[in-house]
C-alpha cells in the first residue's frame, strides 16, 4: 500500500494507515496507543514525547532480537508500557513549560509538498549529517560484505561502469568505486543530497564519480548504458516503483548485472512498529523529530536508520513474488533473491535462525540481483 504523509495526515481511520491494526495482531494496543497521542496538542512538547516513541521502540526490538520468547505478546505488552509511561510523563503537570519558546517547525514550512521533492529534502538532511566514517567506510564494509556473504564477485570490476539508481546522498555510489569500479555515476532528486556529495568526493580526491540530478523513473540516459544499475532501498519511495524497474531494466546493457531492494511484505514486528511510528508522526514536523533525536545523543547514521521509513512521504511495501515478476516482466534473467546481508539485516538474522524470525521480520529484506538478458 502506498503511504503519504499528505494522506495520512487527514486520515479518518488508523486501520488505513496501519495494517496490523485491521489485522488485529497485537489486539487494541496499537489503536489505543496512537489515538492517546492523537488526543495529545500539536506543541514542542507534545511532538517531543511522539518522538521518543521511535528510540523506545527500536531499541526495545534490537534488545529482544534475540530472546527466545513469543514475539507477538512481548510487543503487544511494549506498546502498552508505552502508552503508560508517556501518560505518566503527561501528569507531571507544568510539562509545557520546559519547552517554552522552543521553535514550533511545521512541514509547509520546511518541506516541499511535491512528493519526490519532499524526499529528496528528507534524505539530503539525513545523509548530510553522516561523519565521514559512517559515509565512506560504513557503506563500503556493507556493501562489500552483502556481495561476499552470498558469493557475489565480478571477473574484473575495474573495467565495469555503475549506475546506483536513488543515490540520495551517494555513499554507495562511492563504495562502489571504492570497491574497484571504472567509474560511478549516481542520479538522485535530492539537491541537498547530491550538493552534499560532490564536496564529499572532491575533498575526498575521489575520481570518476559522478552525480545527476534526475528522478529515477525518467532517468536522463541511453538504453544499454550501465554495466551494472544498483538500486537499494529507493523505489519504494516513489510514486510508481514498477516504472523504476522499467527505467533499470532500460539503462542496463544486455547482459549486464542488477541489484535491486524493495520493502518486504510480509514485514512481521518490524514493519508493523514503523506503522504505528509512522502514524504517531504523521503530524510531526520532520525537522523537530531530526532534532530531538540529535539532542539525545544518537549518532547521524542511527537516526538515518530509525526516521528513514517512519518519516518519508511514500512507503510501499512488496512481496518477493510481485518483485521477481515485475523483473522477468521487464527483461530480467537468472533472478536470485539473496539470503544474507550484514549482521543487522533482518534476512541474517532469518539465516541465522533467531528464535521467533518469522513473527519478527517476516520474509526479511527484497534483495535481488539478476541479469539483463
Amino acid at each position: 500500500m502506498v503511504r503519504s504523509d499528505f494522506d495520512i495526515r487527514d486520515a479518518q481511520r488508523l486501520e488505513d494507515i496501519v495494517d496490523c491494526i485491521e489485522e488485529g495482531t497485537y489486539g487494541e494496543a496499537p489503536k489505543n496507543l496512537i489515538s492517546f497521542l492523537d488526543s495529545l496538542p500539536q506543541t514542542p512538547a507534545m511532538n517531543f514525547l511522539r518522538t521518543l516513541t521511535v528510540p523506545f521502540l527500536f531499541h526495545d526490538f534490537e534488545d529482544n532480537i534475540h530472546l527466545d520468547k513469543d514475539p507477538i505478546s512481548h510487543f503487544s505488552t511494549t506498546l502498552l508500557e508505552l502508552k503508560e509511561k508517556i501518560m505518566g510523563l503527561v501528569a507531571m503537570g507544568n510539562y509545557e513549560r520546559v519547552f517554552s519558546g522552543a521553535l514550533e517547525y511545521t512541514p509547509e514550512d520546511t518541506f516541499a509538498k511535491e512528493i519526490k521533492v519532499h524526499t529528496g529534502q528528507h534524505y539530503g538532511t539525513l545523509f548530510s549529517a553522516f561523519d565521514s566514517k559512517s559515509y565512506f567506510e560504513e557503506a563500503k564494509k556493507l556493501l562489500e560484505l552483502r556481495l561476499n556473504r552470498n558469493g557475489i564477485s565480478f571477473s574484473d570490476l575495474s573495467k565495469l561502469t555503475v549506475l546506483d539508481q536513488g543515490c540520495g546522498g551517494g555513499r554507495y555510489t562511492t563504495a562502489w568505486k571504492l570497491l574497484g569500479s571504472k567509474a560511478c555515476t549516481g542520479i538522485d532528486f535530492s539537491e541537498i543530497g547530491l550538493e552534499d556529495a560532490k564536496k564529499r568526493v572532491s575533498m575526498a580526491n575521489i575520481d570518476n564519480v559522478d552525480f545527476v540530478q534526475g528522478s529515477v523513473l525518467e532517468m536522463p540516459f541511453d538504453e544499454d548504458t550501465f554495466d551494472i544499475v544498483y538500486s537499494n532501498g529507493v523505489l519504494h519511495h516513489t510514486e510508481d516503483w514498477k516504472k523504476g524497474i522499467s527505467e533499470q531494466l532500460r539503462v542496463l546493457k544486455s547482459g549486464g548485472w542488477g541489484w535491486q531492494y524493495l520493502i518486504e511484505k510480509p514485514g512481521g514486528i518490524f514493519w508493523d512498529q514503523i506503522e504505528i511510528l509512522r502514524a504517531i508522526l504523521r503530524k510531526v514536523p520532520k525537522p523537530f523529530a531530526q532534532q530531538t533525536l540529535k539532542g539525545l545523543g544518537i549518532p547521524p547514521n542511527r537516526i538515518f536508520y530509525m526516521l528513514d521509513h517512519v518519516m518519508v512521504p511514500i512507503n510501499t511495501r512488496i512481496t518477493p513474488d510481485e518483485l521477481s515478476e515485475e523483473l522477468e516482466r521487464n527483461g530480467a534473467i537468472e533472478i536470485v533473491r539473496l539470503n544474507r546481508g550484514a549482521d543487522f539485516d533482518r534476512v541474517e538474522h532469518i539465516y541465522q535462525n533467531v528464535p521467533g524470525a518469522k513473527e519478527k521480520f517476516g520474509v526479511g529484506e527484497n534483495r535481488f540481483v539478476f541479469k539483463k538478458g
